[in-house]
């Protein structure tokens, strides 16, 4: 999940901006730890907050599944394996997943908070990405793929708005923990 380097407008991996705290989120925290700060956005199958690690100090992503697959004891199932196997991969080109619970009836991923842009937003915005750049990317995307296919596990959803350009221009892929789920699922 990324924010935004635009000041005060963190955006999700779908480019939609903050759209602040509603009352019931301002005072949620999931594993008396991870304080729901406000809304990146909304997904077809989760939910996705900026947050912060109250342990740590550090800002995070919390993507919780929604209401309807939450009840749906297979789809957790998978949702849970997914999240798992997504934790184990460490890469420089991959979101950190940090943590995975269950919360009440709310099961959640904490994630790293990504600071800069998807590259479907890059991509709107340049048109046309100069050759070495758009290189550069397909390269570190590619590392990140390799990886993870090497540990297992299959991404099956990479598209311009599940890959994250931090200000750096490190390239990261996201939405590991939920692709497969969905995909088998649907």
């Amino acid at each position: 999940v990324v924010a935004s380097s635009e000041p005060g407008a963190p955006r999700n991996a779908w480019g939609a901006r903050s759209l602040g705290r509603s009352a019931v989120q301002q005072e949620k925290i999931f594993n008396n730890r991870y304080r729901v700060d406000g809304t990146l956005g909304n997904g077809g199958m989760a939910n996705v907050y900026v947050g912060t690690d109250t342990l740590l100090r550090r800002r995070v992503a919390i993507k919780v599944l929604r209401e309807q697959y939450a009840s749906d004891d297979d789809f957790v199932k998978r949702f849970s394996y997914e999240a798992q196997s997504a934790a184990k991969l460490s890469h420089p080109n991959i979101v950190n997943v940090y943590d995975f619970g269950r919360e009440d009836h709310s099961y959640y991923i904490v994630m790293e908070l990504v600071d800069g842009s998807t590259l479907g937003e890059i991509m709107r915005q340049e048109r046309v990405l100069p050759e070495p750049v758009a290189l550069g990317y397909a390269i570190q995307i590619a590392s990140g793929l390799a990886y993870a296919h090497r540990q297992g596990l299959l991404h099956r959803y990479v598209k311009p708005a599940n890959i994250l350009v931090t200000k750096d221009d490190v390239v990261k892929l996201g939405d590991f923990g939920i692709a497969r789920a969905v995909s088998e699922h649907t």
